[in-house]
């Protein structure tokens, strides 16, 4: 049987080594999203900032110098979560496929079968260099599976 021909087993428990690499890279995110709503509940001077705007003491081109500065920085914060998010889902992806991976070849990550590590640095490596070529991603993705390991 060739990776390309990998048979799917029953879907069965995830192994406990994957299964514990999952749950680090979990904590890691809570650990980051905590941080994060700390850091939002110590700089939320945009209220504070807002308040002033409201007291009426600036003049019109500091106040529109800081009601600038505010819609910039509520912009930039929109996009620290929209980055924040797509980290998640590019980890959250990463783990699922690594999870699969590990069940549906019969690995560990403890004891990889050599022939389907290095057909996968192959596969890589000449990714790699099409996409550095300048060929698009569909073009690269588009091309024949051609599997190396047999078993």
């Amino acid at each position: 049987m060739t990776a390309g021909e990998i048979r799917r087993p029953a879907i069965g428990p995830i192994s406990e080594s994957a299964s514990r690499s999952m749950h680090r890279t979990w904590a890691v995110l809570g650990e980051a999203e905590g941080a994060a709503s700390t850091r939002k509940i110590r700089h939320d001077g945009a209220a504070d900032v807002a308040a002033l705007l409201d007291e009426g003491e600036l003049s019109s081109s500091a106040r529109l110098a800081v009601e600038n500065l505010l819609r910039r920085h509520r912009l930039l914060e929109a996009e620290l979560v929209r980055q924040r998010e797509l980290l998640q889902e590019w980890i959250l992806r990463q783990q699922t496929y690594t999870a699969l991976y590990y069940q549906y070849s019969g690995q560990t990550p403890e004891a990889p079968r050599l022939t389907l590590v290095r057909e996968r640095d192959a596969v890589r490596r000449r990714l790699q260099d099409e996409l550095h070529l300048g060929s698009g991603a569909l073009a690269v993705m588009g091309e024949q599976a051609r599997s190396q390991s047999s078993s």
